[in-house]
């Protein structure tokens, strides 16, 4: 249970803190959501604007030390482009400008599914990852935290969407 998982999940957090992969957010809810109503406003995709990953360390260990919440994201390269060979698929590639900097570890301590997925897998040594098509444009973040982390990339297959008679998505 990731409850019961918690320190290893922060652990992992700080380490892609310390390496510089990650960084804290302490963005509030309500400048989270005006961000979002601006960007759909403005045609834009809904992604985090960057705002605290130009916190200066000190500043940011202030703010966690007076108590202020805070998330750690995930630092996406800015350029460059990540790919992956999907089992079924072939090549898939996602300009890193247009992934998002994901939430990694949430303010309640509890990581988010792709740091939990990823650190899970690699700790259980999955080799294979089998998933629905729904789950392509989570990879690349995915291949990110491999990679940062330093571990071996399982390999990835996304197969379509299984459907009740109803046509209903399969869970």
């Amino acid at each position: 249970r990731q409850s019961d998982r918690l320190p290893m999940y922060k652990k992992y957090a700080q380490e892609l803190i310390d390496k510089g992969h990650a960084y804290y957010c302490f963005c509030t809810p309500e400048r989270l959501g005006k961000m979002r109503k601006d960007q759909e406003a403005g045609h834009m995709p809904p992604m985090y604007d960057g705002l605290c990953k130009k916190l200066d360390k000190k500043e940011a260990k202030r703010r966690m030390e007076s108590g202020e919440k805070y998330v750690i994201r995930l630092d996406v390269p800015e350029e460059g482009v990540t790919t992956f060979v999907d089992l079924i698929r072939g090549k898939i590639s996602f300009e890193n400008k247009l992934i998002d900097d994901q939430v990694l570890l949430k303010s309640d301590g509890f990581p988010t599914y792709h740091l939990g997925v990823v650190v899970d897998d690699h700790i259980m040594e999955i080799s294979h990852i089998i998933r629905g098509e729904e789950w392509i444009p989570s990879t690349p973040k995915h291949i990110l935290l491999y990679t940062f982390f330093g571990w071996a990339l399982p390999q990835f297959a996304h197969v379509s969407v299984l459907r009740n008679p109803d046509r209903s998505k399969l869970s």
